[in-house]
């Protein structure tokens, strides 16, 4: 759940779990879109096996709404369910998607998506440090609640008095974290359409879409351009997406917040063989506005509160993409390998690692294991509490923005039907734990967390 794991969002809480398993580094709308098409065309002798090489990739979450034809699309519909839950009765979602993709006529086809979440649990607002003192005491920050409800803050008991650090005789322990009520609750429906154009050897896609919640509007626009060359074995990709989202806090009934996220992929497909698969994607991102998260905090350790987050109002990241495929001749699999690396001007580095090993087991039967690590540094503005506030004016104690790794996976089995239903049926899990990460970073121990996410999809062409 790229969404889930890289700290950068505005909010936490998940926006799309059926795109959970997607690419993190933003670009899955055009990555990867033409590699179903060279199986179309180009030699005759890398026609079959690599038809079979993007016919296992639409085995891989998230991979299946990529990948486009050589023309338009058969009409197909999907409906899929997908239910997350993280551990420690954290978030919990319950995400209902659809897709429709309908042929109009010779040079066209269109993309309709709907999505319909439930979301509800608690989430991180802040950390506080236990100080301990050799006479006994021990002293906490006051917690404060957030009701999910009516977004409204109150302190929760008598603030204690701040202890005395420079004598000596009290010390910091360990962090713990201050959490979101689990009466939180919102529904996020959306919807968004594709178009595309189909000429020769040039294909142009335009799409849009909106997303709304309680708290949160979005709105974007994306346009993709795929050009094949060399005998239809190279497929070069452009992309462009704007988004505009609009944030409108529980918490601050009379503040509203605005940002705008411009995006760009350049992108190289190519056909190595008979058997193997090349693609590299390069995306540079823009966001400005307003990315604070309104309901996180930061402790002042030198006041003993806790107050609203500050981050910088504007972010630039660029995410480099390479994948490798090979189809085995004699097992009829295919190994799919990724690494992504996304480096960010607020000091986030995050490396990738992803494999998955599509098996058709006969009978209609595949099976698909995945294996994916991430690890990623902390922002230079990321501390778990600050002593003071720094000079900078920039300041988060968020998890995501920490520095740790992960380790993920999941299996998927899939059941051709007929030759016009499919059956999808997935499971995912996700380990976050910081001492996982490669990178120098703090000690996020006290955050550590997982999750697991169960997915049922049918496919049906007709």
């Amino acid at each position: 759940m790229a969404s889930v794991e890289v700290g950068v969002a505005a909010t936490d809480r998940p926006r799309s779990i059926a795109a959970s398993a997607e690419c993190s580094d933003g670009s899955r709308s055009v990555q990867i879109a033409s590699a179903a098409r060279t199986a179309s065309g180009g030699a005759q002798g890398v026609n079959k096996t690599i038809s079979a090489l993007t016919s296992a990739a639409l085995a891989l979450p998230g991979l299946a709404s990529s990948v486009q034809a050589a023309g338009p699309m058969e009409r197909q519909w999907d409906v899929g369910y997908f239910h997350y839950e993280e551990g420690g009765e954290r978030m919990r979602v319950e995400s209902l998607k659809q897709s429709l993709v309908l042929p109009l006529g010779d040079a066209l086809d269109l993309t309709l998506n709907a999505v319909r979440d439930t979301i509800s649990g608690a989430s991180p607002i802040y950390n506080v440090p236990e100080i301990r003192c050799q006479d006994g005491r021990v002293f906490t920050a006051p917690v404060i609640s957030v009701s999910g409800a009516s977004g409204n803050a109150e302190p929760r008991g008598t603030r204690p008095e701040r202890p005395p650090l420079n004598t000596g005789d009290c010390r910091l322990g360990s962090a713990r974290q201050v959490m979101l009520e689990d009466t939180f609750q919102d529904v996020r429906t959306a919807g968004d359409f594709k178009l595309n154009y189909y000429r020769g050897d040039t294909s142009l896609g335009l799409g849009a879409g909106v997303s709304s919640e309680q708290d949160y509007d979005s709105r974007f626009l994306a346009l993709d351009l795929r050009r094949e060359i060399n005998d239809r074995l190279t497929t070069l990709t452009f992309g462009y997406s704007l988004a505009s989202d609009t944030f409108s806090p529980l918490n601050k009934p009379d503040f509203s917040g605005d940002k705008d996220a411009h995006q760009i992929l350049l992108g190289l497909t190519q056909v190595l063989g008979r058997n193997d698969l090349l693609q590299i994607n390069l995306t540079l991102g823009y966001d400005q506005g307003y990315l604070t998260d309104p309901y996180k905090n930061v402790y002042l350790l030198s006041t003993n509160e806790a107050i609203d987050e500050s981050r910088p109002d504007s972010r630039r990241q660029w995410n480099l993409l390479a994948r490798y495929n090979h189809y085995f001749t004699a097992f009829k699999a295919a190994l799919h390998l990724d690494y992504r690396y996304s480096r960010s001007d607020w000091g986030i580095e995050a490396h990738t690692l992803e494999a998955a090993w599509i098996q058709p087991l006969g009978q209609g039967w595949h099976l698909v294991p995945r294996l994916r690590y991430y690890t990623q540094s902390e922002a230079d503005f990321y501390r778990s509490y600050f002593e003071t506030l720094p000079a900078s004016g920039d300041y988060s104690s968020d998890y995501r923005l920490a520095g740790f790794g992960a380790l993920g996976g999941g299996l998927k089995l899939t059941r051709q039907v007929t030759s016009q239903a499919r059956l999808d049926l997935g499971v995912e899990f996700y380990d976050r734990q910081s001492a996982y990460g490669l990178q120098e970073h703090t000690d996020s121990a006290f955050a550590d967390y997982g999750f697991t996410i169960y997915s049922l999809n049918l496919h049906l062409e007709f």
